[in-house]
């Protein structure tokens, strides 16, 4: 179908989706078990998303429900989580209490694949500004995943319960699988979780594929839970194991991920304080190469990439009453808590055993903090308030290179090793959130913060010029910069929470301006722009400090038409720009809505979904960032639960078979593929898909 008709579809589609709101009126209760929901009762509460039905492979997919928030997509399985314009490290992401870690210097394991959606329990989404208790570095938001580890009865007898779950997908002949088994009772929880996805290349429309987006991922979890009336307890072991899985905006594809994880939550409660604390330990071995799944370069340019990550985290913190005054009453948060990670990575021929470069050798990067907040009710007002101090120490050890690389690259890594590599930074986080009851259907809230985060370990010390920019997948090469300062942003937001009963609507708008933003600027070493152009025929970009703003709004809404019928929405839209030249940022969504029509009665619930993005024109000249044409899609989904015990679930995503380009997919490496090589990557095709699901 043309593209020009395929919107006026989707469009006549969301006007036959509204016009349907002139039907009866019934309780709004019904809104509450939308898969988005919000907390109504603090400025800081998160959004919660469930993947209940929802028939993603990557649970960064799920964020598109979310207002404000996106996904770059560079694989199957690699979503990069974007939050009102920012993205990578600048999205802080924890696994229950523990900070993710990307091992691979490209985010082919990106902090939220690491928690397949079969697996999980929900996703939570601070949408403005971040607390600073919530997580050291949360510049572009913060997102907590669940994982479904069960919960306690409030019985002696222990009580074995669980589920299995099983989903196909036509698009690419997919199959996931899960299983959870926990054995509970008031005291003890011991839960074993275990899912595993497999599955082709992506068709894009008319019977064309995708080259190179096969994936195969599995993901074990073991965890023991105690408590009484005053402790808690949580022990957990995991595994992630990926192979064979292509992503073909980068300048290669993972041959394996093996990551192990093991941590421990502890709370106590003594009298009024609550004290809390974590332990997390994750190391990531990771071999990538540009052979294996796609068609063989020649002999010379045969590369291997094998990385190795390791990380350490703990938090503690204890929480009491704390009244500022006649008036108010809250509580006060006083914690501590580190992060420590070293990465590795090393590229080999195996065509030329003396062709080597440690890429990365030791690269440390150290985070420990200090913060104190308050929240409570002054007057009025909910406030929530808190400062944070952070100190940010990187190192590295010398790097090397041998063989075909040549003299240039030799004389970058001596330039390198010569230079200082060690560096602290002193990050001061400021935040300040709050709520007011305006009437019985509307809240007002607003707030303000002072965010900062220091450079990544890619773009301080990546001293040769390599595509390996934590999945910028620009494809372009660049190299880091040791003079780096640390990214601050000053943010406002401000918004409502209105819901007549009938209505509600969740509208945000934002401004934010960042200080020494870093992006990539043209290398001023004559060295690295020749060992570039000899490789990748481009000039380097190096990573530098400039100034950008950015702003919009985003809202969720719905309407109940009926006992049985409803509407829920999500609008989203960011300008990014820089200050010191006329030039927009890189790799910014587009205006989009999704508008869906919501059926539920009795055990069946259908739903029919248009998605529409606008086209992007705003692009970043100095990226070469390609603009990108509006579109839109229908979705069909329903679920019907058989028994008490057993339900199915199936429908059609892009309904229509459309073509598309997503703006925030990266540019085609892989030659295998019914897209040129340098064409951005399009949407998946019409997808066929059913599930299975079985409790007890």
């Amino acid at each position: 179908m043309k593209s020009s008709s395929l919107k006026t579809t989707s469009a006549l589609a969301s006007l036959l989706i509204t016009a349907l709101a002139s039907t009866a009126y019934a309780d709004h209760s019904h809104i509450e078990e939308i898969s988005v929901t919000s907390q109504r009762l603090s400025p800081t509460a998160p959004m919660i998303i469930s993947p209940a039905e929802e028939p993603v492979i990557d649970t960064a997919a799920l964020l598109k429900r979310v207002p404000g928030a996106n996904i770059n997509s560079n694989g199957i399985l690699s979503g990069i989580a974007q939050y009102r314009g920012l993205y990578g490290d600048r999205v802080s992401v924890h696994i229950d209490h523990s900070p993710s870690l990307t091992g691979g210097p490209n985010a082919m394991d990106t902090p939220l694949s690491y928690t397949p959606p079969m697996l999980l329990k929900s996703l939570e989404v601070h949408r403005g500004i971040v607390p600073v208790s919530i997580a050291q570095e949360s510049i572009g938001g913060h997102i907590t995943a669940k994982l479904d580890r069960g919960e306690f009865t409030d019985q002696d007898e222990l009580t074995l319960s669980g589920g299995v779950s099983n989903r196909f997908n036509s698009n690419s002949d997919g199959f996931s699988n899960a299983v959870k088994s926990v054995l509970s009772n008031k005291n003890h929880k011991l839960s074993l979780l275990a899912s595993h996805d497999e599955g082709d290349d992506t068709r894009i429309g008319d019977d064309d594929k995708l080259g190179g987006t096969q994936y195969r991922r599995s993901r074990y979890d073991l965890s023991y839970g105690w408590q009484n009336d005053t402790t808690g307890l949580d022990l957990y072991v995991g595994k992630l194991d990926t192979r064979d899985t292509g992503t073909p905006a980068l300048p290669m594809d993972i041959k394996y991920i093996d990551s192990d994880m093991a941590g421990a939550d502890l709370s106590k409660t003594f009298g009024d304080v609550v004290v809390s604390g974590h332990l997390s330990y994750n190391h990531v071995s990771h071999a990538m190469d540009n052979f294996s799944q796609r068609p063989e370069p020649i002999p010379m340019q045969f590369r291997r990439n094998k990385a190795t990550a390791h990380n350490t985290a703990w938090s503690l913190d204890a929480k009491w009453p704390l009244s500022l005054g006649e008036g108010s009453n809250g509580f006060l948060s006083v914690g501590t808590d580190g992060n420590l990670t070293v990465h590795n990575a090393t590229i080999t021929n195996p065509n030329n055993t003396m062709f080597t470069v440690n890429n990365f050798e030791d690269a440390e990067r150290d985070a420990l903090g200090i913060f104190t907040e308050w929240e409570g009710i002054v007057g009025t007002w909910q406030v929530q308030s808190g400062i944070r101090y952070t100190r940010v120490s990187m190192d590295s050890d010398p790097v090397s290179a041998t063989g075909m690389m040549g003299m240039n690259a030799n004389l970058l890594a001596k330039t390198f090793n010569s230079d200082d590599l060690d560096k602290d930074y002193h990050n001061i986080d400021l935040a300040f959130n709050a709520s007011r009851v305006l009437s019985s259907s509307t809240i007002f809230n607003v707030g303000l913060g002072r965010k900062n985060r220091a450079p990544s370990y890619q773009e301080r010390y990546l001293w040769l010029p390599l595509p390996a920019s934590g999945g910028l997948a620009d494809g372009r090469s660049y190299i880091g910069n040791l003079d780096l300062d640390s990214e601050t942003a000053y943010e406002i937001t401000t918004g409502l929470e209105w819901d007549s009963g009938r209505a509600w609507a969740t509208p945000q708008i934002f401004y934010r301006h960042i200080d020494d933003y870093i992006q990539g600027v043209p290398a001023t070493s004559m060295l690295a722009n020749m060992v570039s152009t000899m490789m990748s025929g481009k000039m380097a970009l190096m990573f530098d400090n400039i100034d950008a703003k950015m702003y919009g709004l985003d809202m969720g809404y719905g309407y109940v038409l009926s006992g049985s019928f409803s509407l829920v929405g999500s609008l989203s839209y960011v300008r990014g720009r820089r200050d010191d030249s006329s030039d927009n940022l890189y790799r910014i969504a587009p205006l989009n809505n999704q508008l869906a029509l919501q059926y539920e009665k009795n055990e069946l619930r259908l739903k029919i979904e248009s998605v529409l993005y606008a086209k992007q024109n705003k692009v970043s000249e100095f990226n070469q960032e390609e603009e990108t044409s509006g579109y839109g899609t229908i979705n069909l989904t329903g679920n019907y639960q058989l028994t008490p015990k057993l339900s199915i679930s199936g429908g059609l995503e892009n309904l229509l078979d459309h073509r598309y380009e997503n703006h925030l997919a990266g540019y085609n490496r892989n030659s295998d593929s019914d897209i040129a090589v340098g064409d951005r990557l399009a949407g998946s095709g019409r997808n066929i898909f059913v599930a299975l699901a079985l409790n007890w």
